[in-house]
């Protein structure tokens, strides 16, 4: 079936978005099923875009009213058999399904419409039809001429400047599409003859980076390191909003969100140009290479994959490698890179608890719906998949080979067979092949079970060695949050301190052993209390008082650093 798509945004500060769907249905299908996405690829959680719609109806094209009927929460269903058309005139198997979206959420995976801009992600808005394949769908995108520019990844076919209508090659490809609309800056360059467009949404303080150039060789070095470009044209949105970070791949696109702040530093700046590397890199990881259940999409269950490590964990690894690479940061801002990753890693105890391949599978329940316990409980398959890709380059570089390899025999697989999908026997086999059955083992040991990765050793046997730091500081083992002046207990650390007092999430502490506690003197602790020594802590735990006494622990050790041992060999290991 063709559709045409039409989205209109008359008053942008309603945040409302109305979507108009054109079609003809086949003479003997008197039933279609409609739906919206109820989750976005790349984003694994069920999010129920349709809550935002509203105000939903179908027509023919004589503008009588078609019988509609919501059947689940995210699908309609209109029946021809159930309409009053008898006195129809029209083409009755013409049909115009019509319904409005609130948008008034910025993030990548979700839609924003406000008097500055209009950012679209089309999964929260355009509908699709179940067990009808939907190819060569157009859509056009009428908003308020105040607005200057739209910056897409979708091909522009409009006949007239004042008109803005644009197709993609199925329903899949068109929701992979983001938009941005409004007065953005907007920029680009050409590689080999291939556009690259860049967008930025947002204000930036004066800085000394070029972006632009710096964007312009993360896309050179990793397209010349696959083979070339995979697309026609490749489109970078940015939206510069302070206290945001993020990032969601698209098939020819992503779209990108960064504190503007952290642009004027130099870690900052290095995180962002991380996250391009990492975004533009799934291009071929996960837009291509991917795990199985990746495609063709279900939009309406999740997609449960125990294979997410190798979308988001080997793209973890290569983002930092590639920077490194190009000459983009110093071989000590790469390992501060991984000593920073190493601790987030130490930190996190669910990491005996979790597999990669377990943290992977139940991304749909855990990941993305954090809560107090998650640390406790889970590891994050970005962060440790990316450790034990680094771990396997290293264990790799013993054998003469390099992770490089394993990607060459990845890509190669999905050029052969770009419909299919890898599982997870399939990337053990191809580890194998690089490097041999011990590898493989320990590979899957590190992927599959929970058992503790003896990564100081493997990192030693790179050239690198770790520098830790033996602190003898006061530790409590929870995070705080403060409203206000008052200091409320966020997190617990499991095993920690307050967690052998029974000291909850939720809590208020009052005082310390009778003595008021507000944010600045709990900012002070270290000061004033010693490890090892016990002490009364006064809370309020649902609006009831209680103490509990707490044995004040040490600071677990942390890597003060990680440093070269031998320069060779660990450029060996980062760039064979």
């Amino acid at each position: 079936m063709k559709l045409a798509y039409k989205l209109i945004i008359e008053t942008p500060t309603t945040h409302q978005v109305r979507v108009i769907i054109t079609g003809k249905k086949e003479s003997g299908d008197n039933s279609l099923d409609f739906f919206l996405p109820r989750w976005s690829p790349g984003s694994y959680l069920i999010r129920e875009y349709s809550r935002h719609l509203s105000n939903i109806k179908a027509e023919n094209a004589s503008g009588e009213r078609l019988y509609l009927e919501q059947t689940d929460v995210s699908t309609f269903n209109i029946d021809w058999n159930k309409s009053d058309l008898k006195n129809s005139s029209g083409d009755i198997d013409s049909f115009t399904v019509s319904y409005s979206v609130f948008c008034h959420e910025l993030t990548v995976r979700t839609s924003h419409v406000d008097d500055s801009h209009a950012f679209l992600h089309l999964p929260t808005l355009l509908m699709g039809i179940l067990k009808t394949e939907i190819n060569d769908p157009t859509i056009e995108i009428s908003f308020p001429p105040s607005w200057s520019k739209l910056t897409t990844g979708l091909k522009d076919i409009s006949t007239k400047r004042e008109i803005f209508i644009y197709s993609a090659k199925n329903y899949d490809d068109l929701i992979d599409s983001p938009i941005e609309i409004g007065c953005q800056e907007t920029d680009g360059f050409e590689v080999n003859g291939v556009p690259h467009d860049l967008a930025f949404y947002g204000n930036l303080l004066p800085h000394k980076e070029n972006i632009k150039a710096d964007t312009k060789k993360i896309v050179e070095h990793i397209a010349s390191f696959m083979g070339g470009f995979p697309y026609e044209k490749y489109s970078f949105i940015t939206h510069f909003v302070p206290g945001f970070y993020g990032g969601l791949e698209h098939k020819n696109s992503t779209a990108l969100q960064f504190d503007p702040t952290q642009i004027t530093n130099r870690k900052g700046y290095i995180n962002y140009i991380a996250l391009i590397s990492h975004e533009y890199f799934h291009t071929w990881n996960v837009k291509r290479i991917r795990p199985k259940e990746l495609g063709p999409f279900n939009y309406l269950k999740e997609a449960t994959s125990n294979l997410l490590w190798l979308a988001e964990g080997l793209t973890s690894l290569m983002d930092e490698l590639f920077i490194y690479r190009m000459g983009l940061i110093s071989l000590d801002e790469y390992l501060e890179m991984q000593k920073d990753n190493l601790n987030r890693y130490y930190c996190v105890p669910g990491r005996k608890f979790h597999s990669l391949d377990e943290s992977s599978f139940n991304s749909w329940i855990k990941l993305y719906r954090p809560d107090e316990n998650s640390s406790n409980s889970s590891v994050s398959y970005y962060l440790k998949g990316g450790i034990v890709f680094f771990a396997l380059n290293i264990l790799l570089a013993k054998k003469g080979k390099s992770i490089n390899d394993l990607l060459k025999i990845l890509w190669n697989d999905y050029n052969k067979h770009p419909e299919r999908g890898v599982d997870q026997q399939m990337v053990f086999g191809m580890v194998e092949e690089v490097g041999g059955k011990e590898i493989r083992e320990k590979f899957e040991i590190m992927t599959s079970t929970t058992q503790e990765i003896d990564l100081e050793s493997i990192c030693n046997e790179g050239g690198l060695k770790f520098e830790w730091d033996k602190s003898e500081s006061p530790w409590l083992g929870f995070e705080p949050e403060f409203a206000g002046e008052r200091v409320l207990v966020r997190t617990v650390t499991l095993d920690g301190p307050a967690f052998k007092a029974g000291i909850n999430a939720g809590d208020e502490i009052l005082a310390i052993n009778g003595v008021r506690i507000l944010k600045d003197r709990y900012n002070e602790f270290p000061k004033y209390l010693r490890a090892n020594e016990s002490y009364t802590f006064t809370i309020s735990r649902l609006a009831n008082l209680a103490t509990v006494s707490l044995n004040v622990g040490v600071v677990p050790a942390r890597l003060r650093a990680i440093t070269v041992a031998d320069k060779g060999l660990v450029e060996k290991v980062l760039n064979p």
